[in-house]
């Protein structure tokens, strides 16, 4: 994807359900005091694991959105998805009032892990008591689009309903296809980003494949771009943001927190669980963004990678920037040591980048305190203010085992209405 120049779309809500905090405020003062998600897993038990931390959403009510009696049938990841989406369109100004609903307002969420609670609660009831212990009520959480469902159905979004499952990139994935539909003019708005939530099996399995970072004597942590890192930890949560066309938006007198300005996409050579095999995709894919966005790299004033804290993809994105941009050529942010690693975390790069824009500062990755000489990128370890570039523009990537890439170039907030 990299076209000619389209008319910018506005971010006018944000929603955010996190371990740093619940609603984008929290969220960002979080992030830019330098705070970290990470902590030791309480839900279960990692005693035979390698790996024993992760990050996971602060206690949340979503009785705000709603009603109690609905949430026994809701599983956590549905509960997030409504939390986190009814944050973004109260926040955007287009919640609908109860039981009137919308028609040309969609949802487009991005997910690692959605249905994935109550399909193992669903089969360990099958499993032990037969049929008869296991609810047909239940079985409807367990499909893959059941939290873009339970929003639309919540909230009377009767536009577009789209769930995307493209592992570690779903998040920016589905914002990059909601772009397409309002676009398009499938519908005026779409709520969209990111929501996952992890349990025991996914957290088993990663940990006996051995991609998570453990103790190796350096202490257990994410850490991008350093030369310690031994592997990502897990992360979750839920990161949304309320897309809509400029014109909505300033029909509306809507505030605008920030625009997107250009999607980049491509794919990579790469076996099914494994990173891209070169940096070519990787790159490819943010010179796309920078070409619909009409920008040139010197209009970038900061890239918010994908580094995870893998040896290989950290290697590979710092490769692709530098093909882009040039050695040490543009301040690089990577989330991920604060948050962790999951299909929503993209999603949450996206609305970190907009923030920083906002307020002229870049926040701290994380986790690096010796760079590694394979990784040569500017990256930002205790933040800094943000020179000033030209449009106040920031990349936001998002790289998926399998090959899957995506690079959004997005703008601070302006004034769309004069």
């Amino acid at each position: 994807m990299g076209r000619s120049p389209s008319r910018p779309l506005a971010v006018t809500g944000i929603g955010v359900a996190s371990a740093l905090g619940i609603g984008h405020a929290a969220f960002e003062a979080a992030l830019f005091a330098g705070a970290s998600a990470l902590g030791p897993i309480t839900a279960f038990d990692t005693s035979d694991c390698r790996s024993h931390i992760a990050a996971r959403p602060a206690e949340f009510d979503p009785t705000t959105f709603v009603a109690a009696a609905r949430l026994r049938r809701i599983d956590r990841t549905g509960q997030l998805a409504i939390m986190t989406s009814g944050l973004a369109l109260e926040h955007a100004g287009l919640l609908p009032a109860r039981g009137a609903g919308s028609d040309d307002v969609g949802v487009a969420l991005g997910s690692y892990t959605t249905g994935l609670h109550s399909l193992i609660d669903y089969l360990d009831k099958l499993n032990a008591l037969g049929p008869i212990g296991a609810s047909a009520l239940d079985f409807s959480n367990t499909v893959g689009n059941a939290a873009a469902s339970l929003c639309g159905l919540e909230f009377g979004l009767r536009g577009p309903n789209v769930t995307l499952s493209q592992r570690e990139a779903s998040g920016l994935g589905a914002i990059a296809y909601a772009a397409t539909l309002v676009r398009s003019g499938h519908c005026r708005a779409v709520v969209t980003g990111g929501i996952d939530d992890f349990e025991r099996l996914f957290f088993a399995v990663h940990d006996r494949f051995h991609v998570l970072a453990h103790d190796d004597g350096h202490g257990e942590a994410s850490r991008p771009f350093d030369l310690n890192r031994n592997g990502f930890v897990l992360g979750s949560g839920g990161y949304a943001i309320a897309l809509e066309h400029a014109d909505s938006a300033a029909r509306r007198s809507a505030a605008v927190h920030g625009e997107i300005l250009g999607i980049g996409s491509s794919s990579g050579r790469a076996r099914p669980s494994d990173w891209p095999a070169d940096a070519q995709p990787l790159a490819r894919a943010m010179r796309a963004a920078l070409e619909q966005a009409a920008c040139e790299a010197a209009d970038v004033a900061a890239v918010f990678a994908s580094a995870n804290s893998t040896v290989t993809l950290d290697r590979l994105e710092a490769e692709a920037i530098g093909s882009v941009f040039g050695p040490l050529g543009v301040p690089v942010v990577a989330v991920k040591g604060a948050l962790g690693e999951c299909g929503a975390t993209s999603a949450a790069s996206l609305i970190a980048a907009l923030a920083s824009l906002r307020v002229g500062r870049l926040p701290p990755t994380l986790g690096l305190t010796a760079r590694d000489p394979t990784c040569p990128v500017d990256a930002v370890p205790s933040g800094r203010p943000l020179a000033a570039g030209l449009g106040r523009v920031a990349l936001v990537n998002a790289f998926a085992t399998g090959g899957t890439n995506y690079s959004i170039a997005v703008r601070g907030p302006i004034n769309i209405q004069g």
